[in-house]
């Protein structure tokens, strides 16, 4: 994935088409992005657990996008490829109305709860297999008005025929999904996020298909929907925040910086330039020998996380330079880093994953034995490590 300076644009030649299977928060941007590149798309885009169930029964796919979650069972099940697989960010629960219709106000709990029961029609998705319409199901009873409204509710399969409808109701409606769907439908235009204590932020993760009819032109297509020069694009359309994608050797520097930074905190004695001899080509030290390296990339494209898997005999890996920046830490991004590097492991079959770490990293040492890792008596190999924590990855996810 770029850095910037990439000729992204429209190629000549045969039109390449690509199967996708996606939340439909993602519909806007892969159309736009296809339409830039002259690719044509098909597959379906809707409530995230009906793209799933699509996927898992077998229907052709080339890139799927669903929840981060979602994305990292589907590669620990070897359905799909963890090493073409990026975040394209992170996607806020919103609150719409009619392009025409004034603003309410919707700050607070209050607020949302007087424009919901001051409108006649509430446009949602399926309340049962969508990320939004499920949140939105359970704001609406924290709001304690699921009652009163129940006849006005107006549930659609996916959040962007939701909003489409709406587009073209009379009335009085109002719309609550997802905020790249929102932006993405003619006719109507984003009022804000639910209030604090009603949010929910929802990562969306692309992968290639196992099981790509096109490999080579699904590849290509990832890289531009993953691209770091493409942030803009992401942004525009509604995505947000810290993403997790495969690392390339040119984000060594970065790398090193942040691993550096977390090492002088712990009081470990290393100089850049020891760090830099382990780090400084993390595509021969990390993936050529069948591991991988992943970073964390804020949305102004520095480094601000890391995390690799070793390989350290046909059956055991280790886990190495997993580290968060101080001015990103508590925003879940060492927990999605710790189940990105686990999926890997099991897409590649080893039976157990390894780290090392030091006492005085509470905060790490919770992290890990709430994902199933436990102390083992053996001593560590690092510098300034002085426990070593193991998972078996055999049996269930």
């Amino acid at each position: 994935m770029g850095a910037g300076g990439e000729d992204l644009g429209r190629e000549a030649g045969p039109v390449t088409h690509l199967e996708f299977l996606s939340g439909g928060a993602a519909h806007g941007l892969v159309g736009a992005l296809a339409a830039e590149a002259g690719v044509e798309i098909g597959g379906h885009f809707g409530a995230v657990g009906a793209m799933r169930e699509r996927f898992l029964a077998g229907e052709a796919c080339d890139i799927v996008i669903l929840t981060h979650a979602q994305v990292m069972a589907l590669c620990a099940e070897e359905r799909a490829e963890p090493r073409m697989c990026a975040d394209l960010g992170s996607v806020a629960t919103s609150i719409a109305v009619r392009a025409r219709d004034a603003l309410p106000e919707v700050r607070d709990a209050e607020g949302l709860r007087r424009a919901l029961l001051a409108a006649d029609a509430i446009y949602f998705p399926d309340p049962a297999k969508a990320t939004a319409g499920i949140h939105f199901a359970k704001v609406l009873e924290q709001l304690g008005i699921a009652g009163a409204v129940k006849e006005r509710l107006r549930a659609f399969p996916n959040g962007s025929t939701a909003m489409a409808r709406m587009a073209q109701a009379s009335g009085r409606p109002i719309g609550c999904t997802q905020a790249t769907e929102i932006l993405a439908t003619t006719g109507v235009k984003l009022v804000g996020p639910l209030p604090r204590g009603l949010d929910l932020a929802t990562v969306y993760t692309a992968a290639v298909s196992r099981a790509a009819r096109d490999p080579v032109a699904a590849e290509k297509f990832f890289e531009r929907l993953a691209d770091d020069a493409m942030a803009l694009s992401r942004a525009k359309a509604g995505f947000e925040g810290v993403r997790l994608r495969p690392a390339v050797n040119r984000d060594a520097a970065g790398v090193i910086a942040v691993v550096q930074a977390g090492m002088q905190e712990l009081g470990i004695a290393r100089t850049p330039q020891q760090t830099a001899r382990d780090l400084g080509d993390l595509e021969a030290t990390f993936v050529a020998s069948g591991g991988t390296f992943d970073v964390a990339v804020a949305p102004d494209g520095s480094i601000v996380g890391c995390a690799g898997i070793e390989v350290i005999d046909a059956s055991t890996c280790r886990l190495r330079a997993m580290y968060v920046a101080a001015s990103h830490r508590r925003q879940g991004i060492a927990r999605r880093l710790l189940e990105r590097m686990t999926a890997f492991a099991r897409s590649r079959r080893f039976e157990r994953i390894e780290l090392e770490t030091s006492s005085a990293m509470r905060a790490a040492s919770a992290l890990y034995a709430a994902a199933g890792f436990g102390r083992v008596a053996q001593p560590p190999h690092t510098g300034g490590c002085d426990q070593v924590f193991a998972r078996d990855l055999r049996g269930a996810t």
